[in-house]
């Protein structure tokens, strides 16, 4: 997987990265949005519950990672759907790398449903300055990407679309069937195959309340919009 499926670990990678996401909305920095996806599954029946999301219905919550051309650059596909996108993010090996400042001085984007750390920047809830606003409107354009890559995602693998209906595998195999997918996604861009997107239909599945921050993540995104957004 490591092939097709990798995060940018060098220098000129996190900078040709970055530069990306710049020429997006400005955001500077920035080394990946990140996201989840439901993929709907039979689950086993002794552990049907587990599966349930938000919708009521059976699926797996898959965390992607991609840059700003949409290539999935991290995946986490072994999560039911009752388990939240922060819990999954915490106890990824990703989560301890950021945390450790692998990556420098970069970060990723999220929406609220994700806590604000100083390597994970989240949109201000109830914006009261201008600065405030045009961070936001920045950091919603630039995390659309991940959106837009699960659109195409889909639309290119139905399978993994409640459209195809809900995969008839164990849910190990339904993991190896998303990670496989998204490899060949990755080579299909690398490629120059491009696709339409189709809606992502998980909105609503995750809290979007904002989860509780930390005083160096908050600190990080008002420093950020001080400097780049007034």
């Amino acid at each position: 997987m490591a092939k097709f499926i990798r995060f940018p670990h060098t220098q000129t990678s996190l900078n040709g990265t970055k530069q990306g996401f710049f020429a997006v909305a400005g955001f500077p920095r920035v080394i990946g949005a990140i996201d989840c996806t439901h993929v709907q599954l039979v689950p086993p029946a002794d552990t049907k519950h587990v599966y349930r999301n938000r919708k009521h219905t059976h699926s797996l919550n898959v965390q992607c990672v991609c840059d700003a051309k949409g290539i999935i650059t991290n995946i986490v596909a072994k999560y039911p759907g009752s388990v939240h996108n922060s819990y999954i993010l915490r106890n990824s090996a990703l989560f301890s790398k950021l945390r450790n400042g692998e990556f420098g001085d970069g970060w990723l984007v999220g929406d609220s449903a994700y806590p604000l750390h100083p390597f994970l920047l989240t949109p201000v809830l109830n914006p009261t300055t201008a600065a405030e606003n045009r961070y936001n409107e920045a950091h919603i354009r630039t995390r659309n990407v991940v959106e837009r890559t699960f659109g195409i995602l889909k639309s290119r693998f139905r399978c993994l679309d409640r459209t195809g209906g809900a995969l008839l595998y164990r849910p190990e195999k339904v993991a190896q069937i998303v990670v496989t997918c998204c490899m060949l996604h990755n080579i299909a861009k690398l490629h120059g195959l491009e696709h339409d997107a189709m809606p992502e239909d998980n909105v609503g599945l995750s809290l979007r309340m904002e989860q509780q921050p930390n005083a160096a993540g908050t600190q990080t995104r008002t420093s950020l919009i001080q400097s780049h957004f007034l």
